[in-house]
C-alpha cells in the first residue's frame, strides 16, 4: 500500500470528512490518495490563507477538526494568520504539510526553509515523518492532540519520499480521545457566594458559549443577582430573540475599563482575565479594577458544561427571570435610503432563524451587532485572533459544515481584500453564503487607532496608507470574475429584494454597501439580473 494512501485511510478512520488544500510537488502523492477515497471531500483554496481559514470555520460549526494539505515551509506561512485566529478560537486543525524528500533536504533547494520551527510557532503539537512506518502513528497523534477538549493546532510535516514509499503495516485503531479535564468542586460553594456580590460578574467563554450554557448562566444570574458576561471576540455564541442575554467587554480599552468598574467578584469559565487589545499610552491594559476578586472555576479545556450545572444547583434555580430574556426586533424598516441608522435593524430582521453570522464588520459592527441581537435565533462567528482576512474563508468552512444552514458574512472592505480568493471557492463548492461588504474605501479602524495611539499630527503622506480610496474597488466586478452574483443596494426597498432572495439561493452572493451619494454614476447600482 502506498504510505500516502495509508495515511488518508488513518485520518478518515479517525473522522476526517474534508480536506482543505493548496497542494503542491511535494503533496502529489498525497493528491492522488485522496482522489481514491470519496469518504473525504478536497476543497481547493487558492491561497492558503484561505484553506486555514476555511479549517477554522469547519471546526466551529462541525466541532472536529478538518484537514489541511499545505505545501512546504512558504505554504505554511502564507496560512499562518488565520492558523493564529483558530488557535485564539481554540478550534481544533491537521496541517499537512508536504516537505522535500531526506534526502533533499542537504541540499538547501530554493523552498527549503526552517520548516519544523514554523509549525512550531503556531502549533500545539508538531510532529515530522522520519519513514513510512512512522507516517500513520503520526497521523493518529496528529488528529488526536488536534481534538484534544478544548481543540489545537496539530501540524505534521511529511517529507515527500514518506510519502511515496511503500507502506506494508496496518492502518493503526484510532487513538483514544481526550477530554476536558475535570474543575475543582470545591470552589463552587466558594464561586456562588461570590457571585452574590453587589457588582459581581458570571465570565464565561471558550466553547462554553451555546443555547444550553447560557440558559444555565441565566439560572445562576436569576438566584444570584451576577451580570453575565463574555469576551469581546468569541468563537461562537447562539444569541437572539428569546435567548439569555449576555454582554459583551467592549474593544475599546477605555470603555472596557468603564463597562468593567466597581466589579467586586468575577467568576471566570472557559476563559480568562480581560486585557485590552492593544497598548496605549497612559491607558490600562489590565481591565479589572485591582481589588477585584477572581475565581478561575473552569480553565478553557476543564468542563464548562460541569462548571456551569454545578453552580445552578449550588445556587437553587431552575428559571431564569424575565428581564434576562433578549428581545425580538421590532421597528423593521420598510423604505428610505439605507444608511448607517437603517442597515443594523433591517439585517435584524431580515435575517431567517439559524443563520451562521461571520462577522468581520470592523467598525460597521458598531451599527450591526448591537441590533443582530434582536434577531430569530442564529449562531455569531467572530475574529478570534485579530488578525484580519478571516471572514470570508471562515464562511466557506461553515458552509461546509452546515450545508442546510444559511451563511451570512459581515466583512470590512479592507480585511476582505486580504482573502478575496475565498469568492472562488464559495463559488465553485456552491455554497450558500450571502457576503455583505462595507466598502467605506478605507482601513477605518485603524484611523481611529491612528489618533488613539498618540501619534505625531500626520498629513496625506500618512492618510494615504489608510485609504483605498485611489483607485476604488469595483467589488460588483471583482465579484463577477469569481462567480459570485453581486448586488449594490442603495435603498431599504433595494436591500429587502436582494436580501431575500440571496438568502434563498443555493450558491454564494455578494452584496456591497457603499458609503457614497454616487453609486449609480460610478455604475455601481443594483442589479437583479
Amino acid at each position: 500500500m502506498n504510505a500516502s494512501d495509508a495515511l488518508i485511510k488513518t485520518l478518515i478512520s479517525n473522522g476526517a470528512e474534508v480536506v482543505f488544500a493548496n497542494p503542491g510537488t511535494s503533496e502529489m502523492h498525497l493528491v492522488a490518495a485522496i482522489d481514491s477515497h470519496p469518504e473525504i471531500r478536497p476543497v481547493l483554496g487558492l491561497f492558503e490563507g484561505v484553506v486555514s481559514g476555511a479549517a477554522d470555520g469547519y471546526a466551529r460549526m462541525s466541532g472536529k477538526s478538518a484537514v489541511n494539505l499545505l505545501h512546504l515551509g512558504p505554504g505554511l506561512g502564507n496560512s499562518f494568520a488565520n492558523i493564529h485566529n483558530a488557535n485564539k478560537a481554540l478550534s481544533p486543525m491537521v496541517n499537512v504539510v508536504g516537505d522535500h524528500a531526506t534526502y533533499h533536504l542537504k541540499y538547501n533547494a530554493p523552498l527549503t526553509s526552517d520548516l519544523d520551527n514554523l509549525a512550531k510557532s503556531v502549533s500545539d503539537w508538531v510532529g515530522r515523518s522520519n519513514s513510512v512506518d512512522d507516517l500513520c502513528d503520526l497521523g493518529n497523534e496528529a488528529w488526536q492532540n488536534a481534538n484534544a477538549f478544548p481543540g489545537q493546532i496539530s501540524t505534521l510535516i511529511v517529507p515527500a519520499d514518506c510519502a511515496w514509499g511503500d507502506f506494508k503495516g496496518d492502518i493503526p485503531q484510532p487513538l483514544e480521545k481526550i477530554k476536558p479535564s475535570a474543575i475543582d468542586h470545591s470552589l463552587v460553594s466558594e464561586s456562588i457566594e461570590t457571585l452574590k456580590l453587589d457588582g459581581s460578574i458570571l465570565f464565561i467563554g471558550g466553547k462554553f458559549l451555546d443555547e444550553s450554557c447560557l440558559k444555565r448562566a441565566a439560572e445562576i444570574s436569576s438566584a444570584t443577582g451576577c451580570r453575565i458576561v463574555t469576551d469581546t471576540f468569541i468563537s461562537r455564541i447562539r444569541r437572539g430573540a428569546g435567548l439569555p442575554i449576555i454582554e459583551q467587554v467592549p474593544y475599546f480599552a477605555e470603555m472596557a475599563e468603564e463597562f468593567l468598574k466597581n466589579t467586586s467578584g468575577v467568576v471566570f469559565i472557559g476563559t480568562s482575565v480581560p486585557v485590552s487589545f492593544f497598548a496605549y499610552p497612559d491607558k490600562k491594559s489590565y481591565l479589572l479594577p485591582t481589588e477585584t476578586k477572581i475565581i478561575n472555576l473552569c480553565s478553557p479545556n476543564q468542563d464548562g458544561y460541569d462548571a456551569l450545572n454545578a453552580l445552578s444547583a449550588e445556587s437553587g434555580s431552575s428559571s431564569i427571570n424575565q428581564d434576562l430574556i433578549q428581545s425580538s426586533i421590532i421597528d423593521i424598516p420598510t423604505s428610505g435610503i439605507l444608511d448607517t441608522s437603517s442597515f443594523g435593524p433591517l439585517l435584524a430582521g431580515l435575517m431567517p432563524e439559524d443563520a451562521i453570522v461571520s462577522d468581520e464588520s470592523a467598525t460597521s459592527s458598531l451599527f450591526v451587532t448591537s441590533h443582530t441581537l434582536s434577531a430569530k435565533p442564529h449562531d455569531w462567528l467572530a475574529l478570534t485572533g485579530g488578525s484580519i482576512g478571516q471572514g470570508l474563508p471562515l464562511a466557506v468552512g461553515a458552509a461546509i459544515a452546515k450545508p442546510d444552514r444559511p451563511v451570512i458574512t459581515l466583512h470590512g472592505d479592507g480585511g476582505a481584500m486580504y482573502t478575496i480568493q475565498a469568492l472562488w471557492t464559495q463559488a465553485r463548492e456552491n455554497l450558500n453564503i450571502t457576503n455583505i461588504i462595507f466598502a467605506n474605501n478605507s482601513y477605518e479602524i485603524l484611523k481611529i487607532e491612528l489618533d488613539r495611539v498618540g501619534a505625531v499630527q500626520t498629513g496625506e503622506r500618512a492618510e494615504s496608507m489608510l485609504s483605498l480610496e485611489n483607485p476604488k474597488i469595483n467589488w460588483p466586478q471583482l465579484s463577477k470574475s469569481m462567480g459570485v452574483p453581486s448586488y449594490a443596494p442603495t435603498s431599504v426597498e433595494e436591500f429587502t429584494k436582494v436580501f431575500t432572495q440571496c438568502i434563498k439561493e443555493s450558491g454564494p452572493s455578494l452584496i456591497c454597501l457603499l458609503y457614497t451619494s454616487d453609486a449609480a454614476d460610478e455604475g455601481l447600482g443594483v442589479d437583479l439580473g
